[in-house]
């Protein structure tokens, strides 16, 4: 596999999963640094969800149907920021532009309260 990259979306398998971790297949972007990506075996994701029960908010950020690979106007759940094995990264859609990947970056602020 080639070197996973801060902001590229993959289609991630999380499974087993319990309680209310997300529990299938699902396109989530890559928040960790690269050097972490790079020499950890790991990638910290945020999950994308296409379930439109949810507005962007200051934890949610909207991401516009196409972009990054999405196919479908879609919400990057930064309060489900998780740390997989990089085997769990399936097929790779795309890269999230500079501005939503800073969204994103000031929502993971807020969830971890990094201010």
């Amino acid at each position: 596999m080639n070197p996973v990259r801060r902001g590229e979306l993959y289609d991630v398998r999380p499974d087993p999963a319990i309680g209310k971790e997300i529990q299938k297949t699902r396109p989530c972007v890559i928040v960790s640094a690269d050097v972490f990506n790079q020499y950890s075996g790991l990638a910290v994701v945020c999950p994308l969800t296409e379930g439109m029960h949810l507005a962007a908010d200051l934890i949610h950020i909207a991401v516009n149907k196409g972009q990054g690979g999405t196919t479908k106007d879609s919400i990057v759940l930064c309060d489900r920021v998780k740390a997989v094995d990089q085997e769990r990264l399936m097929s790779k859609r795309g890269t999230l532009d500079a501005g939503t990947m800073q969204k994103i970056d000031k929502a993971l602020r807020n969830v971890l309260s990094l201010h």
